[in-house]
């Protein structure tokens, strides 16, 4: 074996590899604010749900309750037609369902389609 045979990444192997991680990262900076965002929405709905003030069988409050709660948390992607209200008997069925979508490069997007639905018994 010769021991002065080359080792390592040639500077063509470097730049792939420093490349790949680049996309890497910039997906996760993509990515990680919807997934936030989205956590934001639920903590929202939850919140409206054993909120005892509320009263859930005006879509109207319902949807006064939630606005206010999404100024609060800085969440401007959504709007009253994003959401459903459903009422069967003694339970109300809040929903959300939005896509959101990101630049990601050139002509290409990230997009993502959340839905949520909570279920309050009152």
């Amino acid at each position: 074996m010769n021991k002065h045979a080359q080792q390592g990444l040639t500077t063509i192997g470097w730049i792939a590899v420093i490349g790949i991680f680049s996309m890497i990262v910039v997906t996760g900076f993509k990515v990680l604010p919807m997934y936030l965002e989205f956590f934001q929405i639920r903590s929202v709905m939850d919140s409206v749900a054993i909120d005892e003030e509320i009263d859930v069988r005006s879509k109207n409050d319902l949807w006064t309750a939630i606005s206010k709660r999404l100024i609060i948390n800085q969440v401007k992607v959504l709007t009253k037609e994003n959401f459903t209200f459903e009422r069967n008997k003694d339970q109300t069925t809040i929903s959300v369902n939005y896509e959101v979508r990101k630049p990601y490069v050139a002509q290409l997007f990230l997009g993502a389609n959340f839905s949520y639905a909570v279920v309050t018994t009152r």
